[in-house]
């Protein structure tokens, strides 16, 4: 017999001697996928992990293919396949706002609104006391009114929606007048200019990149002008040779064209940031006084709620929004009213500093970042507390830091250190600084400190 035909009757015994669909099925190592899981679900995995163990002794693997083998690479596959995508992390990084790792988390009683809303029934689109159908929309505006000083209030999904929804119901087939200078790229390449046009408005862009007055927008034929939007540079700055107009300013301009008055600020922070020693973030009971005809700004940024499109002004403009088809596509849902609800409340009530998350981070004290980053130290043993720079991070107070202290460890390989903490059941996500790597209290939740011990004290041991 030829080595060819020896090869082919080894691979012929090799095929026919593959365990069964229910031979794999009886392994004890599937009993817990079997008794969790869907039996077709499981089936169908089995004859999967057998097609490709067939294709692979084909091609001349010479990996183990007995039934106890495959029923444990069908048991990875289903939890690869099956389990929750979204996981709880530790964020160790000391980003505040991190876009990577969910933006802000919500306050407890926040979480807590959302989980009775997705629980149950409620009113979403009901009147209670006249037992009718209602709208989702009044739930959320008294609030909105009350902390923002606006006379009417829309929420949709994100802001990205937000200014697609505002321009698609005010500016279709005109102008948008917009300073070049705020033209701007912001996170996941999403563009204004791609906006505006895209939403059906014409972009024209005024002044230069880094002086941009008054006058530059009322030029045009007023005839053509639908809005001047002004657009807050959230993740940059330009210093220099610059200028800008005020709002008030701009509400001027938009007078004299007759156009409306939109003013996107991005993270909408209903508090002083420079309390905290960071620089000026706008915010919307400002640009509400100042005369913005349309307010707009993020939910799950330095609001410190769920995520949202929040849009504040004057009751002639925003109800247009109210009743645009495209509502129906970007409103949201009962969870997201539940969790904004409780986190506007923070603010109404004159909590927020205490409550939420967001501002307890920004406003903690650098002497109490240093205890708990020491009180790390001694219960792992290792590594040492150092002074450094945290970041709010999600596009707001670019170039800004907070004083921290993290706790400071060196690794031969701080890459695949970084690559075990983020494998754990509760994965710690740290950041690497001149080849250490830091953890950072200040965005470490208080009941997380555990993990972070217990993962750092697992790490050490294989190090």
């Amino acid at each position: 017999m030829s080595s060819r035909d020896e090869r082919g009757a080894d691979l012929s015994a090799k095929l026919r001697s593959l365990p069964s669909v229910d031979q794999v099925l009886s392994e004890p190592s599937l009993a817990d996928a079997l008794a969790r899981w869907d039996r077709g679900l499981v089936v169908g995995a089995v004859r999967a992990v057998i097609g490709e163990v067939r294709e692979g002794l084909r091609s001349g693997s010479e990996a183990a293919h007995d039934a106890a083998s495959l029923a444990v690479m069908v048991e990875r596959g289903l939890e690869a396949r099956l389990a929750s995508p979204l996981r709880r992390v530790v964020n160790a990084t000391g980003v505040v706002i991190h876009t990577n790792l969910g933006r802000a988390p919500v306050s407890e009683s926040a979480a807590m609104a959302m989980a009775e809303a997705a629980g149950g029934y409620d009113n979403l689109e009901y009147d209670l006391e006249v037992g009718e159908r209602g709208s989702r929309a009044q739930h959320l505006e008294p609030l909105l009114c009350a902390v923002t000083g606006a006379e009417a209030g829309v929420v949709v999904n994100n802001n990205a929606a937000a200014l697609y929804l505002v321009v698609s119901a005010w500016c279709e087939e005109r102008e948008v007048l917009v300073s070049r200078g705020q033209a701007v790229e912001i996170g996941g390449g999403f563009r204004i200019p791609d906006v505006l046009v895209s939403a059906g408005a014409e972009l024209v862009e005024v002044g230069t990149t880094n002086r941009t007055r008054k006058s530059d927008y009322t030029r045009r034929d007023t005839r053509e002008v639908a809005a001047i939007l002004r657009v807050h540079s959230s993740n940059f700055r330009i210093v220099g040779f610059t200028e800008e107009p005020s709002l008030s300013e701009l509400r001027e301009a938009a007078d004299e064209t007759r156009s409306l008055l939109i003013d996107d600020i991005g993270s909408g922070s209903l508090l002083d940031t420079r309390r905290y020693g960071l620089s000026g973030e706008p915010r919307p009971q400002e640009s509400v006084a100042a005369g913005a005809d349309l307010v707009l700004f993020s939910g799950d940024k330095l609001l410190g709620g769920p995520q949202a499109g929040i849009v504040v002004g004057k009751s002639s403009a925003v109800r247009r929004l109210q009743h645009h088809p495209l509502m129906r596509v970007l409103r949201p849902d009962k969870t997201t009213i539940a969790g904004l609800a409780a986190t506007l409340q923070h603010y109404a009530a004159g909590e927020a500093e205490e409550t939420v998350p967001v501002w307890r981070m920004i406003g903690a004290e650098a002497s109490a970042l240093r205890d708990r980053a020491e009180r790390w130290r001694r219960e792992v043993g290792a590594g040492d507390v150092v002074a450094a720079e945290s970041t709010v991070g999600g596009g707001s107070l670019p170039g800004d830091t907070l004083p921290t202290f993290c706790l400071s460890l060196a690794f031969t390989h701080p890459t695949e250190t970084a690559r075990r903490l983020r494998a754990r059941e509760i994965p710690v996500v740290a950041r690497i600084e001149q080849g250490r790597l830091l953890l950072d209290p200040r965005t470490v939740l208080p009941d997380e400190d555990d993990a972070v011990v217990s993962a750092l004290v697992d790490v050490l041991g294989v190090e």
